[in-house]
């Protein structure tokens, strides 16, 4: 079945495609009959859709949960905006579908960002340091952190976020070395870029629609522990790992946030862990604003106020232009 996007459904058209679910609530009519109110997304947005048969509304309430993905056949109408009414819907098992299709992703080509990616930790040649990269990014890991996102909000919060987040300060970090490099040990720098935000895959449940943070992520203090005791096992695997060495790649992790007061255990101490926490901030702040600015609607040319950056954001008119012709299109 070919997936119909959200974004492309027009008030008329008749639905059978594949859509996550985003939100449910039983409401009731005047005459008093329950339906279901349920917002189905994907990739591209999300639609309310609603449940009239009183019967099918109740049992999907009591067997649908938010993230499930289901087949939906209905019709689109125009009430308040778009919203489709559903004739029937059947949870499918995630396995079956491509789940990024169903989130918001990266709009990157995540098999040309992987293929980079591995070039990237090929170039690492000290020995154990190659060892532990290679320990840690087996085919199978590669394709989870390759669908994964970097948070719930603020930067690269999508499928394939990691990624992207990851690829981008290793980049900033060769350009470091390139510039800067007297004194820098690229192959550590290199490594730890690679592994600073590895703990994300725990802090997140990116097996859901939201990326709402796990269990693990609330309690054991999120991806900069969860990733630092990560990485100590896989060390512990690499046969005659040094020390010193596992000292410095531990500091890089646990110190990739720059101030305590924004998450980091120890403020960066080390050449590499000042060149790391400087990448990773760049990679996030021009993410952060480029999302922003792509968000942005209206005819004005500055954005609301965003009080994570803590500023609005100027949208230069040739910018404006080319979201618009985007949104038509």
């Amino acid at each position: 079945m070919k997936n119909q996007w959200v974004n492309a459904l027009r008030s008329g058209d008749n639905v059978s495609s594949y859509f996550g679910v985003f939100d449910l609530n039983i409401g009731t009519t005047k005459t008093g009959a329950k339906f279901l109110k349920i917002r189905l997304g994907d990739r591209t947005g999300t639609v309310e859709g609603r449940v009239w048969d009183s019967a099918l509304a109740e049992d999907l309430y009591q067997t649908l949960a938010l993230g499930d993905i289901v087949i939906v056949q209905g019709t689109v109408t125009e009430f308040n905006g778009l919203q489709v009414n559903l004739d029937t819907c059947i949870k499918v098992e995630k396995e079956h579908v491509e789940l990024n299709d169903f989130r918001p992703c990266t709009e990157k080509d995540i098999s040309v960002m992987l293929d980079d990616f591995i070039e990237l930790l090929a170039t690492v040649t000290t020995p154990p340091l190659k060892g532990l990269l290679e320990t840690i990014f087996d085919s199978d890991f590669l394709t989870e952190f390759s669908t994964a996102a970097a948070a719930k909000t603020i930067h690269h919060a999508y499928g394939g976020g990691l990624l992207e987040h990851t690829l981008e300060v290793m980049h900033y970090c060769c350009q470091v070395c390139e510039i800067q490099g007297e004194g820098i040990n690229r192959d550590l720098l290199l490594t730890g870029a690679a592994l600073h935000d590895i703990g994300k895959l725990w802090e997140y449940d990116q097996e859901g629609l939201s990326f709402n943070r796990t269990e693990e992520g609330k309690l054991l203090g999120g991806h900069v522990i969860l990733g630092y005791d990560f990485v100590q096992k896989k060390i512990d695997l690499v046969n005659g790992f040094p020390k010193k060495l596992a000292l410095h790649l531990s500091h890089l992790i646990l110190s990739h946030h720059g101030q305590k007061e924004w998450g980091a255990v120890e403020e960066p101490h080390t050449l590499e862990a000042v060149a790391l926490h400087y990448a990773d901030l760049l990679s996030a702040r021009v993410n952060q604003v480029s999302q922003l600015i792509k968000s942005h609607s209206g005819s004005e040319q500055w954005t609301n106020y965003d009080r994570n950056l803590g500023r609005s954001i100027y949208v230069p008119e040739v910018i404006k232009k080319g979201l618009k012709r985007e949104k038509s299109s």
